[in-house]
């Protein structure tokens, strides 16, 4: 994705996320309503059976979280329900992506799926974050 299409506080979002880059996760798309992130899985993300330990299909869907809550506000999660159905392997891609479902002032509910190789569905779950800061300034046309 070009940086061209992202508002400044989602570039600001991936440039202060660690995440991001311990885990060589390339943002696929970043907006307000919907932001997909996605890795391949290394030797070192995998767990005792040789496969994507849970934590780095975790990390995957909370950067894509994280991308989308604090795209307009300053949010944190409060609530996570992840199901997993499937594992990934060594050397395939993940793609998680977040798509928000409600944006309140008080509260926003975000969907979570996490795909791998040819599409299949790994993941899925829902998330709420709180906003705990002020919302961007909207500019409005003279």
């Amino acid at each position: 994705m070009t940086e061209a299409y992202m508002t400044d506080r989602i570039q600001h979002a991936i440039a202060a996320d660690n995440m991001i880059r311990l885990f060589g996760m390339e943002v696929e798309e970043a907006s307000e309503t919907l932001s997909r992130v996605s890795a391949v899985v290394k030797e070192e993300f995998l767990q005792l059976h040789d496969l994507a330990h849970g934590a780095f299909m975790f990390a995957l869907m909370d950067v894509a979280f994280a991308l989308t809550v604090n795209a307009k506000v300053d949010a944190v999660a409060v609530q996570w329900s992840i199901s997993q159905f499937r594992p990934a392997k060594l050397g395939e891609k993940v793609t998680a992506e977040c798509r928000l479902l409600h944006g309140g002032r008080r509260l926003m509910v975000v969907e979570l799926l996490t795909r791998g190789p040819e599409g299949r569905v790994l993941a899925k779950g829902q998330a709420t974050a709180i906003p705990v800061g002020e919302a961007a300034p909207v500019h409005k046309p003279c």
